[in-house]
């Protein structure tokens, strides 16, 4: 059986067609896919080019795929998740069934193999989302970056670039991320980026970016830095408790809750897992923090594989990975 699993978040989008064992058969990448972020005609290209990608590298793995699962950011309205549902549609043949759904629950897949958990995404955006064992999904956060995304690479890039402009006006401490700024644009003064930064075709996207130099700046001992990573750090471990406890019983939570962590924050683990530990213990929640051992379109792929009523082994993991 194939399945296609499609990734898609505000950075980039990644499609596969695996077997049920988690045999890569094709894979392709291509640009972001939010459509809060991307116009209609980009994402119709993007998506185009994705599927025909695919098809090209294995034409008779696609023309045999039982489904297609997509694990999408920016869907979460009934409506987008319809209109990118169609949209996928088009592009396929009209006999495979479509299932569009929040990114988050692929994510969650890809380190519990459809089983119940919590998943933190900290990419370019950042959601929480839980599946209890009674099937009951819910979520914190995940709003868009204009209503707040604490612990996203956008959050962490945004508020290095105003800890920056602060300190050149005067109103905060001083701080090497003004120097590294400058240096990624290759401007002289920080005002001269700013017509770079309210022109960008994904203004949202190049901030997110910015988040890299907040990390070098606290390896090199910045404290204004380092007080952004455990500021956002601190907003998971509560996102995270506070989820848990809505949708986890007591008993329940008594043993540990499998916490997936997804996207690229989580690169650098060590500079966020201690201040949501110390979260974690103020709400006595038991976090068996995940690192999946597959991408998260790997989880859409398992998804898609639960949703053909196909039980998925613990091989599926190591197949996946090898590929």
């Amino acid at each position: 059986m194939y399945i296609l699993g499609i990734d898609g978040g505000g950075t980039k989008t990644k499609g596969v067609i695996a077997t049920e064992t988690g045999k890569i058969i094709a894979e392709a990448t291509v640009g972001a896919s939010n459509p809060n972020n991307v116009k209609k005609e980009d994402l119709k290209i993007e998506l185009g080019k994705l599927i025909e990608r695919l098809k090209t590298e294995s034409k008779d793995a696609f023309l045999e795929v039982k489904r297609v699962y997509a694990g999408m950011s920016g869907v979460d309205h009934p409506s987008a998740r319809k209109e990118m549902k169609q949209l996928l549609e088009s592009l396929l043949p009209g006999s495979i069934p479509v299932t569009v759904n929040n990114d988050a629950i692929t994510a969650l897949y890809s380190g519990t193999l459809g089983k119940p958990g919590v998943v933190q995404i900290a990419g370019t955006g950042s959601i929480t989302f839980g599946l209890n064992s009674e099937g009951v999904l819910d979520r914190v956060g995940g709003w868009g970056y204009l209503l707040g995304e604490g612990g996203s690479g956008f959050a962490v890039g945004s508020e290095g670039l105003q800890a920056a402009f602060r300190a050149h006006d005067g109103l905060g401490e001083r701080t090497e991320l003004t120097t590294l700024i400058c240096d990624h644009f290759h401007a002289l003064a920080l005002p001269d980026i700013i017509h770079t930064i309210y022109n960008a075709v994904n203004p949202k996207e190049l901030i997110a970016s910015l988040s890299r130099y907040v990390f070098t700046a606290a390896d090199h001992g910045d404290p204004v830095a380092q007080a952004i990573i455990r500021k956002n750090a601190i907003h998971i471990g509560e996102a995270v408790s506070c989820l848990t406890i809505k949708q986890f019983s007591g008993s329940e939570r008594a043993d540990e809750i499998p916490v997936v962590l997804a996207g690229g924050l989580f690169n650098r683990l060590d500079l966020f897992k201690g201040p949501m530990e110390e979260i974690f213990g103020k709400y006595s929640i038991h976090a068996k923090l995940i690192r999946p051992g597959i991408e998260p379109v790997g989880g859409a792929v398992i998804a898609g594989l639960l949703e053909e009523k196909v039980e998925v082994e613990e091989v599926f993991i190591g197949n996946f990975s090898k590929e």
